[in-house]
């Protein structure tokens, strides 16, 4: 089943440095038996997929959604240069619509941009990722000056420890985000690493989620090897390192007659207890999709699930 939350209009990626070496996306085709080469970057028929609609004429991604673009791909990737202007002409068109993008490619962010960027749009939320000092070092000077509504960073995969205290200290970075090395990665991912992001996100007040600790964890000396994603997510929910403050505040308007949308005309989340329970994310999720991919699916609202937690 496809994942609902991503919008994937180009699949395939070269390596760009550390953090690509166990790439997720490399394994997950072998599994799914790609018959595409990996590193090859093709176009896929999600292209328009913001802008598809039902019978009646109503477009199927609703108002105050939150779609991850190219999560199996980089957006910023040279392959791609002759369709990128064509996703920000869709991502124009829907600007009730949130669009999250990831990249290690930083360099490449200013040169990729459309012409009427400005100081940014308010329904694109852009973040970097860096998986240790070097990258940050290398990467945030250039992230730092590119204009944006909205920035994050991710963390991930974590190999090494890293200090961000100034991309945070910039007021700039709404959220962070950390996970260790999975699908079949084994570097390892300290807690002492995962602590420090974590306190200094508290004193900024800077939302921080820990996604996943990762298959090969270290805490006290001691090593631990977790085989699933599933487990690693539940042992970082259970770590109480995460951190939610509140959500960015997206302006989103009406795609046809342009204006600023309020609460009740988003989409309002729902949550299913069987797979959102335990996760750090709800509170900023747009919720579940409903997409058929569970077995067991009990929707709540939002309220009704921190409540499940006693929060």
């Amino acid at each position: 089943m496809a994942d609902l939350k991503s919008w994937n209009l180009w699949h395939g990626c070269r390596k760009y440095s550390e953090g690509c070496a166990n790439c997720y996306m490399f394994v997950l085709d072998k599994a799914h038996k790609v018959p595409e080469s990996s590193s090859a970057v093709v176009r896929t028929k999600m292209f328009y997929k913001p802008l598809e609609t039902n019978r009646k004429g109503y477009y199927k991604i609703p108002s105050g959604y939150t779609l991850r673009i190219n999560m199996t791909s980089d957006t910023f990737v040279e392959e791609a240069d002759a369709w990128r202007d064509e996703m920000w002409d869709i991502i124009r068109k829907r600007p009730d619509v949130i669009f999250y993008i990831l990249t290690k490619r930083v360099p490449r962010i200013p040169e990729c941009l459309p012409a009427d960027w400005g100081d940014g749009w308010e329904n694109v939320d852009l973040n970097m990722t860096c998986e240790n000092q070097r990258a940050f070092d290398e990467r945030w000077p250039i992230f730092r000056d590119i204009p944006a509504k909205h920035k994050g960073m991710n963390l991930a995969p974590m190999i090494g420890s890293i200090d961000i205290s100034p991309a945070l200290e910039s007021g700039q970075i709404e959220t962070v985000m950390i996970g260790g090395e999975g699908f079949g990665g084994t570097r390892p991912c300290h807690y002492e690493w995962i602590k420090k992001v974590s306190d200094d996100c508290l004193r900024y007040r800077v939302n921080f989620f820990l996604d996943a600790i990762g298959s090969h964890f270290v805490k006290d000396g001691k090593e631990y090897y977790i085989d699933t994603q599933e487990l690693q997510g539940r042992q970082a929910y259970k770590s109480g390192l995460s951190h939610f403050f509140k959500k960015p505040d997206f302006k989103l308007y009406h795609p046809i007659d342009g204006h600023l949308l309020e609460e009740g005309e988003l989409m309002v989340p729902q949550f299913n207890v069987h797979r959102c329970l335990e996760c750090v994310r709800a509170q900023y999720c747009v919720g579940c999709g409903n997409c058929g991919s569970c077995k067991q699916v009990e929707l709540v609202s939002l309220e009704d699930l921190l409540k499940m937690r006693g929060v």
